[in-house]
This record gives C-alpha cells, sequence and structure tokens, in this order.
C-alpha cells in the first residue's frame, strides 16, 4: 500500500496507531489486496516436480468473511473508509478448513450496506483465530521483545505481553501492536499467541517445529 501511495504522488496519513483511508487511498487498497491475493494463490499452485511443492494440490479460497464497521471519529479525526471487525463468519471458515481448503483473510471488510472498509491485520488475525477458536495465532513482526542481555524473550504471559505493549520501550510500533493483539486474542480463548520475526529465513517453521522455537 505505501509503495503503490508513493508511485502515485500520494501521502500516507497516520492518526493513533491507524491508517486514514480517504477514497485515493481506499482504491489504492483494494487495487492491492487483490493483487497480493492472486500472487498467493498462485505460489500455492505450484506442482513442479523435484520440488517442495511436488504433486501438491492445494486449494486456496477467499471472500467476503468479514463484517467491518467504520472507526469512525476519534479524538477529532475522521478515520473515513478505516474500519474494525464487528463479525466474522466462523462457519464458512470452518466448513473450507473441514475439507482442507487454505482460507485467505484480506485486510479489507464490508458493511451491510456495501461499503468497503480498510482493515488493521491485526485486528482480522486476532478476531478470526478467537472466531475459529484456535490453538494458536502467529504474528510476523519486524523486531522481537529482549532482556537485558539482548536474548530473545522466548515467553510470555498474556498480562506481561499486554503490560509491555503498552510501556515505553525499543520495541517497534508494530512490534507492540502485534502483541496487544496476541495478548487480546489469548485472553479471549487461543491457546497460545505467537510473535515470530520476518527478517530470519524459515522463522515459522522454527518456531513451530524446534523445541526451544525462535519467537
Amino acid at each position: 500500500i505505501e509503495a503503490e501511495l508513493k508511485a502515485k504522488g500520494l501521502k500516507s496519513q497516520y492518526a493513533q496507531g491507524l491508517r486514514v483511508t480517504d477514497e485515493q487511498a481506499l482504491s489504492v487498497v483494494k487495487h492491492v489486496g487483490g493483487m497480493l491475493r492472486v500472487e498467493i494463490e498462485a505460489l500455492l499452485s505450484q506442482g513442479l516436480p523435484n520440488s517442495p511443492m511436488a504433486r501438491a494440490q492445494i486449494r486456496a479460497v477467499s471472500g467476503n468473511y468479514i463484517t467491518a464497521r467504520p472507526i469512525g471519529v476519534r479524538k477529532g479525526i475522521d478515520f473515513q473508509f478505516t474500519g474494525t471487525v464487528r463479525k466474522v463468519d466462523a462457519a464458512a471458515l470452518s466448513a473450507h478448513l473441514d475439507v482442507a481448503d487454505i482460507v485467505l483473510v484480506p485486510f479489507v471488510g464490508y458493511s451491510p450496506t456495501g461499503e468497503v472498509f480498510n482493515l488493521a491485520w491485526e485486528d482480522v488475525a486476532e478476531n478470526v483465530a478467537v472466531a475459529l477458536r484456535a490453538d494458536k495465532l502467529l504474528m510476523y513482526t519486524d523486531k522481537l521483545p529482549t532482556n537485558r542481555k539482548g536474548e530473545v524473550v522466548s515467553e510470555l504471559t498474556a498480562d506481561e505481553a499486554a503490560a509491555l505493549s503498552g510501556k515505553k520501550s525499543n520495541l517497534t510500533p508494530a512490534t507492540m501492536r502485534a502483541m496487544e493483539h496476541l495478548a487480546r486474542a489469548v485472553d479471549n480463548g487461543v491457546a497460545r499467541g505467537h510473535l515470530v520475526t520476518r527478517r530470519s529465513p524459515g522463522s515459522m517453521l522454527l518456531e513451530l517445529f524446534t523445541h526451544a522455537g525462535v519467537g
């Protein structure tokens, strides 16, 4: 979204940690969301011999699973087409998962009157995980919390994560937002939240399939 706005000579507007989505930005959000969905579907459609995807037959689906509402005006800022999750169609998502589909849930939501809203991906991830009663919710971020020795903090309670996300530290705003949503998801029934770095190749696999993990 940032790259396309810049290419069009448009400036991003942020307030209170959220994008202010006007009509021009919403058009970019729609375009980028659709483009990314197609690119992810293409990657999941590979089935070349002698490759990790050999003979793979993965079905990827997407749809209007998120009902959204506008954020409206907060502290004097009109967020326009920036919204928040109102409801997740958990039954439809579960039906796809039951037949081994991979469901792509984009960062947009729809109102009952057919409006489109730009949503924070962390908000979507949290609400989908809670609605599905997920065992795990994994979020990528740019920096992980560390202790005084510079070592990655490998385990936190939801309360500790929520407290850490709300205080001044060397964490980036993106990491603090992810930790806040992970903590809330765990408080609302998700068994475990994982914060992993996008800067380390294979970090999700290492987090899930090694004893110590990397997140």
